[in-house]
């Protein structure tokens, strides 16, 4: 007994090279989180900046309108990138993504205001936010395919679990870069120039990365078929494999909304709704993502154990049966009842994470891996994770329920829970 345990333990035994190649390919992913938690922090003050509108209201409608301006850029720029993936390679497309989202993350912080040069500078800002959409539309579903076919098959779940902890912590960083930016600066710094910081070393970090994947290989599996490749990759998805891209995106759909109710949504939902203080919310959701990201860690070592999809089912049982309960839990205004339902949300959702990616990427050949992980994660999570704090804001003001979001992500869970108990075969070797 002790010699079949002690040879697993050995294999799944990281190199510091494995190490070096997990932790860079989660540089990209973290730079989306980070990125999008920054510039929905500074919103208010980039609406006032970028914008000469009398109604504060609209200006910050349109700063979210050109953030949102991002999300739908990213299912183009998934096609464009996965495309060109399948088709040349996973390297060159995973340097220039990553250089495609820092740039103009790091522009942004230079560019100049309306004050200064008008209406051009709302132009840059949208270029730049479309900019890094088509860029995210490559970047998190590349970054899956290339751990995915450089892991060794008993570890691939572990290297699933460590790429997206990495990229969970983007949400983190963001959150932390703000926090300080707003502790330590007044508010006339924040508005003149100490808003700009969070972006510059954001856009920094991606050129890091950009450095950083220069010197990665390109995966062995798309070596081996690369002379085969004169297809048109999104032509074979969508006739070939229609139920696994339905069941895939219905898979990440249930993970977009997860990551963006539970994570971003939340703590402005808690202000809003039961006025609770910020900074203690924001401590709560800290503690909760720092959680999550470990936990998807832990969840990708089991699922090299126990088939994924098992996980994933339990998941989506859970949050079938629990979510509601949760939604209530908060109504008592009690932080020992929010950290409790906390706990239950990091770990349901930390399996679903670790279990749907690692399914995603078993879910389409080496030859349209890309372009299929694309397509699915970029229409879940371009889609259906963008429009989530609105459908949330829209049912508690139609429902006149304040737990009625927990509607929304129930209903998601059953869907999943469905489709991937019909198909009991999703896995393609490689």
């Amino acid at each position: 007994m002790i010699s079949e345990v002690i040879p697993n333990i050995a294999e799944k035994k990281l190199t510091k090279k494995e190490m070096k190649l997990f932790f860079i390919s989660s540089l990209g992913g973290a730079l989306e989180f980070y990125d999008f938690v920054v510039y929905i922090y500074f919103s208010t003050i980039i609406s006032k900046l970028f914008f000469d509108l009398s109604s504060a209201y609209t200006s910050l409608l349109l700063t979210y309108s050109v953030f949102a301006t991002g999300y739908l850029a990213r299912i183009a720029g998934g096609l464009l990138f996965s495309h060109y993936g399948d088709l040349t390679g996973r390297k060159k497309s995973f340097t220039f993504t990553v250089f495609l989202m820092a740039a103009p993350t790091f522009i942004i912080g230079l560019l100049p205001t309306y004050s200064q040069i008008g209406i051009l500078a709302t132009i840059l800002l949208f270029i730049c936010r479309f900019s890094q959409g088509l860029a995210i539309g490559g970047e998190i579903p590349c970054s899956i395919t290339f751990i995915y076919e450089h892991a060794r098959k008993s570890q691939r779940g572990l290297a699933i679990g460590i790429l997206f902890a990495g990229i969970i912590l983007g949400i983190f960083l963001g959150s932390s870069a703000g926090y300080i930016s707003s502790k330590f600066l007044s508010e006339k710094e924040l508005h003149s120039w100490g808003w700009r910081i969070p972006f510059l070393l954001g856009g920094l970090l991606g050129l890091i990365g950009v450095y950083l994947r220069k010197y990665l290989s390109e995966t062995p599996v798309f070596r081996k078929m690369q002379l085969e490749n004169n297809h048109i990759p999104i032509k074979i998805v969508i006739k070939n494999h229609k139920f696994n891209l339905i069941q895939t995106t219905s898979t990440i759909w249930l993970i977009a909304i997860s990551v963006t109710l539970y994570f971003l949504y939340l703590p402005n939902y808690f202000v809003t709704y039961y006025k609770f203080n910020l900074q203690d919310i924001l401590k709560i959701n800290t503690f909760s993502v720092l959680l999550y990201s470990f936990l998807i860690i832990i969840f990708g070592i089991i699922i090299d154990y126990i088939n994924p999809k098992i996980i994933l089912l339990i998941s989506c049982v859970l949050l079938v049966l629990f979510n509601i309960p949760v939604f209530l839990a908060f109504k008592s205004s009690s932080f020992i009842s929010i950290y409790i339902a906390y706990l239950f949300i990091s770990f349901t959702n930390s399996a679903a994470t670790a279990a749907g990616i690692l399914m995603l990427a078993n879910s389409f050949p080496t030859s349209i891996r890309y372009t299929g992980s694309a397509f699915a994660y970029n229409l879940a999570f371009g889609i259906f994770g963008g429009f989530t704090p609105l459908i949330c804001t829209t049912l508690i003001e139609s429902t006149k329920l304040k737990y009625s979001p927990a509607f929304y992500i129930t209903g998601v869970a059953l869907i999943t829970l469905i489709l991937n108990s019909l198909n009991s075969k999703n896995s393609m070797e490689i």
